[in-house]
């Protein structure tokens, strides 16, 4: 099953016009750490080290990371998680949390949490096996009891407390589970009661992290949901890419009201529609030549791979290139990081 669907929208919609401020906070933003949790998105490489055919540690994939190495993130290279590391000055290269050769001196760092593939809804990844967000956080449990041995156990919480939380999830979740044909819609008829039923989860998630330490959390929303340009199709019908717009709203509305129950906590949107739609319907903007299909399309070992991966918005048939993610990276340190200021 292919992770984090990005069903690009072939409707004739509004089109959005990105004017954030320009207001450079990241330089004076001081977070300790950066724990990633999620989905492909942000998924540096865990599932390498898992059962599941949901993998992308081969090539094509990695052939503009440094060293060429297919490391498993679903990219010609670099994630938003990369880059926002680097951008906080933190490390830019976040490391998956399953790899036994995590050193030491990683752990006051970054380290990644997340599961290509995975969901807040843990009957999301029952076919896959792989790793669904709510057991995303017992990893933590282990990463702390690390810290604390590396570092002591006053040093550890204070690690954990200054660290920014981040966190995307729920494209599988719709158009897996519910879209594609999974039991979630025979429960819930109308796409707004699993959302519904999807932020619940990420409420849950939230006050488990905060349980566990963790105070300033960036919480993305659902990108673009649709059809992509190939003539893909959930059971013969497009993802309206309004059911995206809903849940976010929802979500928007949800974070400050959550962030009142949990004193000291700092909960953030993070906007990833915004800027993905904007590169759907202005390519010309960002230096994009090509929207409706993918630089290696099925990325497989034998696929041909495009020539200019930076001219694609798509890296394989779902997966946003590192290109992609420069900008998302670069409109959520403009218009989510600041909030943490």
């Amino acid at each position: 099953m292919a992770s984090s669907l990005f069903y690009l929208l072939l409707l004739q919609v509004q089109v959005f016009s990105i004017t954030a401020t320009r207001i450079d906070t990241t330089n004076s933003l001081r977070f300790t750490a950066i724990l990633i949790f999620g989905d492909s998105l942000l998924d540096t490489g865990n599932n390498n080290f898992i059962p599941t055919i949901v993998k992308a540690n081969h090539k094509p994939y990695g052939q503009d990371f440094p060293g060429k190495i297919p490391t498993g993130r679903f990219s010609n290279g670099k994630l938003v998680s990369d880059l926002l590391a680097s951008a906080l000055a933190i490390k830019e290269t976040v490391p998956p949390f399953l790899d036994p050769n995590l050193p030491q001196d990683e752990l006051r760092t970054g380290v990644c949490f997340a599961s290509a593939g995975s969901g807040y809804d843990d009957m999301t990844t029952a076919m896959s096996g792989v790793i669904p967000v709510s057991k995303q956080t017992e990893y933590l449990k282990q990463y702390i009891e690390k810290l604390k041995g590396a570092t002591g156990e006053a040093k550890a919480s204070d690690i954990i407390n200054g660290s920014l939380v981040f966190v995307t999830s729920g494209s599988n979740d719709v158009s897996i589970n519910y879209f594609g044909g999974g039991g979630r819609r025979l429960q819930f008829p109308l796409i707004g009661g699993y959302h519904d039923f999807l932020l619940q989860r990420v409420q849950a998630f939230v006050k488990e992290l905060y349980n566990q330490g963790c105070r300033n959390m960036l919480i993305a929303g659902l990108p673009p949901l649709g059809c992509w340009a190939a003539g893909f199709n959930i059971g013969g019908r497009c993802v309206d890419y309004s059911q995206s717009q809903s849940y976010n709203q929802k979500l928007v509305a949800m974070l400050p009201q959550l962030q009142e129950s949990l004193p000291g906590s700092k909960l953030v949107y993070a906007d990833f529609y915004t800027p993905i739609y904007d590169m759907m319907n202005n390519p010309q903007k960002y230096g994009f030549t090509v929207t409706n299909r993918g630089c290696c399309g099925l990325c497989t070992q034998f696929t041909p791979v495009c020539p200019n991966p930076s001219q694609y918005l798509l890296w394989d048939s779902v997966h946003p290139g590192e290109a992609a993610y420069r900008v998302v990276s670069k409109y959520l340190q403009d218009d989510a990081l600041p909030k943490f200021s």
